[in-house]
C-alpha cells in the first residue's frame, strides 16, 4: 500500500472537503501496523488569530472517548473483579439503577452495547463544572428524567432491558462510575485511564478530564486546544464553554496521532508493540457483534464500537463523537489490515442533529471514504482536477436528462454539445472545465441508455469517494443512490 499515493489524495481532496462544509479545520492521522505513518492538519484552529490547525493540536473527543471507557472497564474484566453478565446494581453500592418495564436486570453486556433500557440523553450538561459523577448520577435516577427540555422531549427509560439498541450517555457514564468504584488502585476514572490506558500506549497528548478546564487539564493541553466553532450556513459562533456532567460519557481531549496508536491496539488484539492493554479474547469481543443495532444487516454493535460488514472483505469498525458546541471526531480501523484513521473537525453544526449530511458530520464521512477507498487496495488519487471532476459529473447529469432519463434515442451531436458549452452560465468563482463537461455528456451519449450502462460508466470515470464530494458540491448528494450505484 502506497502512503505517498493516500497523502497526496488527501492533500487534494481535504481542502476541497473543509471548503465545502464550511469547517475552520481538520487534523487527521493514519495508522498502519505499530506505527503512524502519516498525519497532517489543515485550516486553521482558531480563526481570529489565524493558528493553523497541526498534528500537535487538540481537540475534545465528545462520543469518540467512549471506547475508552469501554476498555478501562473491561481491563477490570480481565482482572476478575467484575464478569460481563453480572447484573451492576451488584455494584454500585447505594445507587440504585433498575429498569422499570420489567424484572431483568441490568448487566455490563447490555450497558456496553446500549441494551439496557436506557434512553438517549445529551450528556447532562451545564456551563458550569459538574457535581461529582456519583452524586448526578443518583440525581438522575431518582429524578427518573432525561435532560434535553428539562426532561420532557425524552424518556429516562425506553425499553426493557436487552430488547432495543437505545444510545445512552448515561448508560456508559454509569461504566465509567464502576471503574471508579472497582479498580484495584482506588483512584478516580481519570486517573485509572491515564495509568493503565494512556501513559502504556505513550499517548502523551491526551486526558479524559472530568472537565476540561485548567483544574483538570495540563496547562500545555489546553493551550493547543483547537478553538470550536458553532455553524450555521454564513455564521461560525465562538459559543461558551459547555461541561458534560456524565464525563465518561464523552470529555477526553487527544490528537488524532495519539488516538490512532488506541485504534492499532484494537486492531491488533489488544496490543501496540510491547505493550498490552487487554487479552486478546477480549479486544476481539470488542470488535464481534453482539447485537443489531437497526434495520442493516452489516451494520451491528460490539462492545461499545460499532461494526460493519463483519465475515465481508469490508468489515471494519468505528466510532464518533460531537463535543458541544464546536467539534467533531471520526475514527475507523480495519482489524484485519490493521489500518486506523482518525480525524478531529473544530466545528459543531447547529442544524438537524439527526442529518448525517450535517457539514459537522460530513467532513469526517467525506474524508473516511478516501482513507476507505485506499485501505481497500485502491489508488485514491482523484483522476480528475477540482474544475475537471465538477464539470464532468455536470456533464453527466445534462447528458442523462437530455437522453437516457426521458428514453430519448435521438443522438446527440457535436454541434448540441457546442452548443450547451458555448450556452452555459458559470457563477463566479464556481470551478469549470468546458472540455471535461463535453467529454461526459458526449460519454452518456456513447452508451445504450440503460441505467447499468450508465452506472458503469460513472464508476469507471468517477470513483466513489471522489463522487461522494462532488455530488454535494454540485448540491446532489443523493445522485445514484438506492440505483445500485453505490
Amino acid at each position: 500500500m502506497n502512503v505517498t499515493h493516500l497523502a497526496e489524495a488527501l492533500d487534494t481532496l481535504v481542502p476541497e472537503i473543509l471548503t465545502l462544509c464550511k469547517a475552520p479545520g481538520m487534523s487527521l492521522a493514519i495508522g498502519v501496523d505499530d506505527q503512524v505513518v502519516f498525519a497532517k492538519g489543515y485550516g486553521r484552529a482558531d480563526l481570529a488569530t489565524g493558528r493553523p490547525m497541526t498534528t500537535a493540536t487538540v481537540g475534545p473527543t465528545g462520543s469518540d472517548a467512549k471506547p475508552y471507557t469501554a476498555t478501562a472497564v473491561l481491563q477490570l474484566v480481565d482482572r476478575g473483579l467484575l464478569g460481563l453478565d453480572d447484573p451492576v446494581a451488584d455494584h454500585l453500592g447505594g445507587l440504585r439503577v433498575a429498569n422499570p418495564h420489567g424484572p431483568r436486570e441490568i448487566t455490563l453486556r447490555d450497558l456496553l452495547t446500549h441494551r439496557s433500557g436506557l434512553g438517549t440523553d445529551l450528556g447532562f450538561c451545564d456551563r458550569v463544572p459538574p457535581m461529582p459523577l456519583g452524586d448526578l448520577l443518583k440525581k438522575i435516577f431518582e429524578e427518573g428524567r432525561t435532560d434535553a427540555y428539562h426532561g420532557g422531549f425524552l424518556p429516562l427509560w425506553a425499553t426493557p432491558v436487552g430488547t432495543h439498541y437505545q444510545y445512552s450517555n448515561v448508560g456508559i457514564a454509569l461504566v465509567g462510575y464502576l471503574v471508579e468504584r472497582l479498580n484495584p488502585d482506588g483512584v478516580p476514572f481519570s486517573e485509572w485511564l491515564r495509568r493503565n490506558l494512556f501513559a502504556p500506549l505513550a499517548m502523551t497528548s491526551t486526558c479524559f478530564p472530568p472537565s476540561q478546564n485548567a483544574d483538570h487539564v495540563p496547562a500545555d493541553l489546553l493551550e493547543r486546544r483547537s478553538t470550536g466553532y458553532a455553524t450555521l450556513d454564513g455564521f461560525q459562533f465562538r459559543l461558551p464553554q459547555i461541561h458534560a456532567g456524565l464525563h465518561p460519557a464523552g470529555t477526553a481531549l487527544t490528537t488524532p496521532s495519539d488516538h490512532v496508536r488506541f485504534l492499532l491496539a484494537m486492531a491488533g488484539g489488544g496490543r501496540l508493540g510491547d505493550v498490552s492493554i487487554l487479552r486478546p479474547q477480549t479486544a476481539a469481543a470488542m470488535v464481534t457483534p453482539q447485537a443489531g443495532r437497526g434495520p442493516d444487516p452489516d451494520s451491528a454493535i460490539g462492545l461499545v464500537w460499532n461494526v460493519f460488514q463483519h465475515g465481508s472483505p469490508g468489515y471494519h469498525v468505528g466510532h464518533g463523537g460531537e463535543y458541544m458546541w464546536g467539534w467533531n471526531q471520526v475514527s475507523r480501523f480495519w482489524p484485519e489490515q490493521r489500518i486506523a484513521v482518525t480525524a478531529s473537525v473544530n466545528q459543531w453544526d447547529l442544524g438537524d442533529q439527526g442529518s448525517s449530511e450535517r457539514p459537522s458530520h460530513l467532513a469526517g464521512r467525506l474524508m473516511l471514504d478516501v482513507v476507505s477507498a485506499w485501505a481497500g487496495g485502491k489508488d485514491p488519487r482523484p483522476l480528475r482536477g477540482p474544475a475537471a471532476a465538477r464539470s464532468y459529473v455536470a456533464g453527466l447529469i445534462v447528458g442523462d436528462r437530455l437522453t437516457s432519463r426521458l428514453g430519448i434515442s435521438t443522438a446527440l451531436t457535436d454541434r448540441d454539445v457546442e452548443g450547451i458549452v458555448a450556452g452555459s452560465v458559470v457563477a463566479e468563482g464556481t470551478p469549470w472545465d468546458p472540455e471535461a463537461f463535453g467529454t461526459a455528456v458526449r460519454d452518456v451519449a456513447a452508451t445504450d441508455g440503460t441505467l447499468p450502462s450508465l452506472l458503469k460508466l460513472t464508476r469507471e470515470q468517477m470513483p466513489h469517494h471522489h463522487l461522494a464530494l462532488v455530488r454535494r458540491q454540485l448540491g446532489v448528494p443523493f445522485l445514484g443512490t438506492g440505483l445500485g450505484g453505490e
